[in-house]
This record gives C-alpha cells, structure tokens and sequence, in this order.
C-alpha cells in the first residue's frame, strides 16, 4: 500500500470525488479549508490579504490505485488551464 496526501485548490473538491469514486477509493481523509504557502500555489491564508484556501486528502491505497492517482495528477499538472495541485507519496509499511 502507499500513502498519498494531496494538496489542492478546494475548487478541485468535485474533479477528485469523481477521480476516487471512478478508482473504487472508499476510505479517506479530506481536510476541506487547508491553509498554507507553497512553490507554485503561493500563499492561501483564507484572509483578506491572502486569500482563497486548500484541501487535503489523505489516503491509503493499493500500489494500482497509488499509480492511477498520480498518472491523473500529471496529467492534470501538465494541462494549460490549472489550479494549484501537490501530491505527496510516502511508502506505507503497517496499519493498526
């Protein structure tokens, strides 16, 4: 199994329901109002001098659901029109 976390604009809330949904990832974290700075994201604070804000998902998924996920946001990052999107993966040894 893999670990993912996945920082994006929370416009993309829809685009990654459908995305788990279509890859049958049923159990998840999402942290809907995530704030933070980043390279290439810059800076949401959900203020008035910085706003706008983030969502996190957290996940752990099979090795063919960990390669689908990050084909997709590749693919995504390689697109002309985007929102901020980062996905973290991290090798997952054991659940308890």
């Amino acid at each position: 199994m893999e670990f993912l976390i996945i920082v994006c604009s929370a416009t993309l809330q829809d685009e990654i329901d459908r995305l788990f949904e279509r890859l049958a990832v049923t159990g998840y974290t999402h942290i809907p109002q995530a704030t933070g700075r980043g390279n290439g994201g810059g800076t949401r604070l959900n203020d008035e001098v910085w706003p706008g804000q983030n969502s996190m998902y957290m996940i752990a998924v099979s090795p063919n659901q960990a390669k689908e996920i990050k084909a997709w946001v590749h693919d995504y990052r390689e697109g002309s029109l985007r929102e901020g999107l980062k996905l973290f993966a991290l090798p997952m040894s054991e659940v308890i």
